[in-house]
């Protein structure tokens, strides 16, 4: 052996030592959700408020068969809103992914395809919903009574579906730019004008179930002109400076959005078909039992939607720049998130069931009614990692798997829930969710190893990569880890020594541009056979890497020499967090 070589050469003893010195903590993502979930909480709660307020307010105020007819319309609105997330996820994932990646053109060109894209869908939705809608309600061959209930509630919630689409773009988009407070405060202002415009209609004007579609049009037209404005103002999210964009960026937002829209395309179906048995099994008072079980989901998802619009921005930075370490520590944070939240929710349910009906003004029970709300929050938390997979495979672009997952999974939800009727009493219909819940999750963890696999074994044929959390005490000890590891994997001493010195500088930078503040920075060294890709990420305040003094409020002596080192230098400040890349 290479004598210059093996003095290089690490035992076992010194590679645990140096992986436990500066093992990657996760503090950095964990503060990072952190601060997103309380934002995001508020948001779902206002959104909850949205989506439930109308059966809230009917069921209080008209009676049963008045949120009967809410919920048994469910579907349409599911269905209706299948576009909206169609566009609004391949939008997030493109934008997320594009910012990672750090390819300005393409960013470009992407927001340049999402403005007409909008436009197309919203055009679209406000069309297909009128024949959809009438093929629906009349499928359910509903009394005359509770058809023309339905049916007026419907013209509101249709007349709002175009903007309602705009505004769940606007969601997405507000995510990755890290407007959290933003989309709070859009959500909480709809939420809001919902309660007031369907207690005016309906109790002041007496428009009865009318009054509280009428309301939901009002508050989604409000939130959309809102949400526009706050975006032309305060961001650069609409601004493509006149780049144009092809089919395939159009393309790519259609089949990054698809795994979601299918989910919500298969969750309408299963809604519909679900409601069939239902009333077939239960009777229209079946329409009670449904709106409370999808109450108490939408009180739970308010939680699981918390946790994955959190993960969004941060996986989409992570996957796109090919950190796979840090990409598999955000998904656990995750799921320990989702399983404290969700278990809480889930023990209420199972030990206080009939308090959900009394929330929409039902206090004699329908029969069956508390055993089918214990048993449908049976499924929440498997629904709730099947989510956050749904998430991290769309972002991979495992569009195919995840899509097709999605649809055979849930569109057996409503075979299951008819054999169980067949042999058990029509609340264990509701154990079809549960069945289905966990063979999606097996599945999902088997194709969660599949993607381990293939990342170790890539990165082993072609490259390999350092994970640090370096602080300002370690960051000498840390530039002779980085030396040390290239020489011993036979990588070029001078591109080591380059990146070594340009992470010591760095890590100095910064910490002199936070005034003392605790940061933590995250370091990742990616070597190849004759090139290094280095990326150092911090939560401290906003520095620059820019020629133009002014436009610089920091300066470090050495800023030049770390222009020079490295063949091209590029930084974002994106979701808070400084996102510098260097290649040498």
């Amino acid at each position: 052996m290479n004598h210059s070589l093996k003095k290089y050469r690490l035992t076992r003893e010194e590679r645990a030592q140096i992986k436990q010195r500066f093992k990657r903590t996760g503090e950095l993502t964990r503060k990072k959700l952190i601060e997103y979930i309380p934002a995001m909480l508020i948001t779902n709660l206002s959104t909850l408020l949205l989506i439930s307020v109308d059966g809230l307010v009917v069921g209080n105020l008209v009676g049963g068969k008045a949120l009967s007819a809410v919920n048994i319309f469910s579907p349409a609105t599911l269905l209706i809103g299948v576009i909206s997330v169609l566009i609004a996820s391949g939008i997030g994932i493109c934008l997320s992914t594009g910012v990672g990646a750090n390819d300005p053109q393409k960013l470009l060109r992407t927001k340049s395809a999402m403005k007409k894209m909008m436009a197309i869908a919203a055009i679209v939705v406000a069309v297909a919903q009128i024949p959809a809608v009438y093929l629906i309600i009349s499928s359910y061959q509903l009394s005359p009574e509770m058809e023309a209930m339905t049916r007026q509630y419907a013209i509101g919630v249709m007349i709002s579906s175009p903007f309602g689409l705009i505004s769940t773009v606007g969601v997405h988009q507000l995510q990755i730019v890290g407007k959290m407070k933003a989309l709070m405060w859009l959500a909480i202002m709809e939420g809001v004008a919902n309660l007031i415009l369907d207690v005016v209609f309906v109790s002041v004007f007496h428009m009865g179930v009318a009054g509280a579609g009428f309301g939901t049009a009002g508050a989604n037209i409000l939130r959309c002109t809102a949400t526009v404005l706050f975006l032309v103002r305060k961001t650069n999210v609409f601004n493509s400076h006149g780049v144009k964009s092809g089919w395939k960026e159009c393309r790519e937002i259609l089949t990054y959005g698809l795994p979601d829209a299918s989910h919500s395309l298969i969750l309408a179906a299963q809604n519909y078909f679900i409601m069939l048995v239902i009333l077939s099994t239960l009777g229209e008072n079946g329409g009670i039992i449904k709106g409370t079980c999808a109450f108490a989901f939408s009180v739970t998802n308010v939680l699981i939607s918390s946790v994955q619009g959190s993960l969004r921005p941060l996986m989409g930075l992570m996957i796109g720049s090919k950190d796979h370490d840090g990409t598999r520590m955000l998904l656990r944070q995750g799921f320990g998130f989702i399983t404290v939240f969700v278990s809480i929710i889930v023990v209420i349910i199972e030990l206080f069931p009939g308090m959900f009906y009394h929330f929409h003004g039902i206090n004699e029970l329908p029969s069956g009614g508390e055993l089918s709300l214990r048993l449908f929050a049976a499924s929440f938390l498997f629904g709730a990692f099947n989510t956050i997979f749904r998430l991290y495979y769309s972002n991979r672009k495992d569009t195919g798997f995840s899509s097709t997952l999605t649809v055979l999974g849930h569109a057996a939800i409503p075979l299951f829930a008819f054999i169980l009727t067949r042999f058990f009493p029509g609340p264990f219909l509701w154990l079809g969710n549960l069945i289905a819940e966990l063979i999606i999750l097996a599945v999902n963890m088997k194709r969660y190893t599949y993607w381990l696999e293939k990342d170790n074994a890539e990165q082993d044929k072609d490259e390999k990569t350092f994970y640090l959390t370096v602080t300002p005490d370690k960051a000498v000890e840390a530039s002779q880890m980085i030396r040390r590891f290239a020489k011993e994997n036979g990588y070029p001493s001078g591109i080591a020594y380059s990146v070594a010195l340009c992470m010591e500088e760095m890590v100095a930078y910064i910490e002199a541009a936070q005034d003392g503040a605790e940061i933590d920075t995250q370091v990742i060294v990616r070597f190849s056979h004759d090139a290094a890709h280095f990326i150092i990420i911090d939560n401290g305040r906003c520095i620059t890497l820019d020629d133009d003094p002014e436009s610089r409020s920091l300066i470090t002596n050495n800023y030049a020499l770390i222009k020079k080192l490295a063949k091209s230098a590029q930084h974002r400040y994106i979701l808070n967090l400084n996102y510098t890349m260097f290649e040498f």
